[in-house]
């Protein structure tokens, strides 16, 4: 972890100074103006390495407030920053281009004005980006056809709920009109795919009671996330059977609805393992599978699918990409993830990835949204 510290500092160390570089060294400011830059973004820079290098060394459960708006102030400045380092690499490129296409003058890009609208343009998009977080979870109808599918399982619905990450930064009221959608839906089954608390038990509690409230006749069913790991994963788990969750560890929970035969299988994140918990257990979850039911699995890496299908798995669901969340990253994310949100096909095997109910970090998304999936199974010969 040390070293990982040291790393994340230097490299946010470097990127500041080519940020402070590229705004100042070209634009026509007075040395008043380019001192009032580079102090800003110091202290921008400075509250997200220090906030961060403070809170990866928290062990316990502190409920002093004003630790909480340090850190949220710190991930708003981390969102700023992300947006700034973007429109800089872009002007850049501009740039780079114009040496051999001329566009535009180079003058133009670099100058006081243009330096202070980049300045200004993060501004703007964090606020469209919280702007699409306030209007809450979005719901996505997924229909899914299998040629197998039993006849009792025709038009089960299904509603897929991961990457929540109840925290400092996730309002109460954004849960609370969670639950009351998954209410309007009605589903016969609800599904949670990991990172769901993202934070100590004891403070969510109010979260959780909400939570508890959710009903589906089939059962909910909840996997951890690697982010559960990071807060005391026992706890965390054993507040969500507390609350009438079926928690699937490597476990398999069979289902009968109208004569035909579900099997609702569920897989840890491979996270535990670095937190001396179980992990993914491929061979002793597939002796408790039945070749001859409909199999659902929860995972929530998507990036297990091509071992996963072995398994004989109709339909595998997971997150943990959250698409990519906002700007870049909602374009570069496919460099990172090979599933990284919505429907792909294995062989036989569906895979369905949640781009995220909820959000990490800052209350951004922007290029993505806060997606809660009702998927509705068929009897068909039709691919997606």
């Amino acid at each position: 972890m040390g070293l990982f510290r040291t790393i994340a500092s230097t490299l946010i160390l470097i990127i500041f100074v080519y940020v402070s570089h590229q705004l100042t060294r070209f634009a026509d400011f007075t040395w008043r103006g380019q001192t009032l830059v580079i102090a800003f973004l110091a202290l921008l820079f400075s509250m997200v390495i220090g906030s961060f290098l403070f809170f990866w060394k928290e062990k316990h459960l502190d409920h002093r407030p004003w630790r909480d708006r340090l850190l949220n102030g710190a991930l708003l400045g981390m969102a700023y920053i992300n947006f700034l380092v973007s429109f800089v690499i872009l002007r850049d490129i501009v740039a780079f281009v114009e040496s051999f296409i001329p566009l535009t003058s180079v003058e133009n890009l670099y100058s006081s004005q243009a330096t202070a609208a980049l300045l200004g343009l993060p501004v703007l998009f964090m606020a469209l980006g919280n702007f699409v977080v306030q209007v809450g979870p979005r719901l996505k109808k997924v229909p899914l056809h299998f040629e197998n599918l039993p006849r009792g399982l025709e038009g089960l619905k299904i509603v897929h709920v991961s990457d929540l990450h109840i925290g400092t930064t996730l309002p109460v009221s954004f849960v609370k009109k969670l639950v009351d959608r998954i209410h309007e839906i009605k589903p016969d089954l609800v599904v949670f795919t990991g990172d769901i608390l993202d934070n100590f038990v004891e403070k969510h509690q109010t979260e959780l009671t909400l939570l508890k409230n959710l009903r589906a006749p089939h059962g909910i069913y909840y996997v951890p996330g690697n982010h559960e790991y990071y807060w005391d994963a026992a706890k965390s788990m054993q507040a969500f059977r507390d609350i009438g969750f079926q928690v699937l560890i490597n476990q398999v929970a069979n289902v009968t609805v109208d004569s035909s035969h579900l099997q609702v299988a569920g897989i840890p994140d491979p996270a535990g393992h670095h937190f001396q918990h179980e992990g993914p257990d491929l061979p002793r979850l597939q002796s408790s599978l039945d070749e001859k039911s409909f199999k659902i699995l929860l995972s929530h890496q998507p990036s297990l699918a091509s071992k996963v299908q072995k398994l004989g798995i109709d339909l595998q669901l997971s997150g943990h990409t959250h698409g990519g969340q906002f700007f870049p990253w909602n374009w570069l994310i496919v460099f990172f993830e090979r599933y990284s949100k919505g429907l792909y096909r294995l062989g036989n095997m569906r895979l369905y990835v949640n781009q995220g109910t909820g959000y990490w970090g800052p209350q951004v998304r922007l290029g993505t949204y806060c997606e809660l999936t009702e998927i509705v199974l068929r009897k068909d010969s039709k691919t997606e």
